[in-house]
C-alpha cells in the first residue's frame, strides 16, 4: 500500500489495534490523525510518529467532520481505519 504524502485517519487510534494501525501507517509514510477520546494517550502517539492527535467522539459527527479537516490539511486522505469500540 502507497501511503507516501497521504494523510489517513484512524478512530480508536490511542490504544491496541487502532495504535498499531496508527504507526504502520506512519512508517509507510502518511500523516496520521489519531481520532480517538484518550487525549493523553493520543497526543503521546501523535508526537512519537509524527502525526496529529484529535478529540473524537465518533458517535458525534461535528467530531468526525474535524477529524477529516484535520487530516485533508495534512495531505490527500488515503486511509481510514475505524477501530473505536
Amino acid at each position: 500500500m502507497d501511503l507516501k504524502h497521504s494523510s489517513s485517519i484512524v478512530t480508536g487510534g490511542a490504544s491496541g489495534i487502532g495504535a498499531a494501525t496508527a504507526r504502520r501507517f506512519a512508517a509507510l509514510g502518511s500523516k496520521v490523525v489519531i481520532a480517538d477520546l484518550q487525549a493523553e494517550k493520543g497526543e503521546a502517539l501523535a508526537k512519537e510518529i509524527g502525526g496529529a492527535f484529535c478529540k473524537v467522539d465518533v458517535t458525534k459527527t461535528e467530531d468526525i467532520v474535524a477529524a477529516i479537516a484535520m487530516a485533508a490539511s495534512m495531505g490527500t486522505i488515503r486511509a481510514l481505519v475505524n477501530s473505536a469500540g
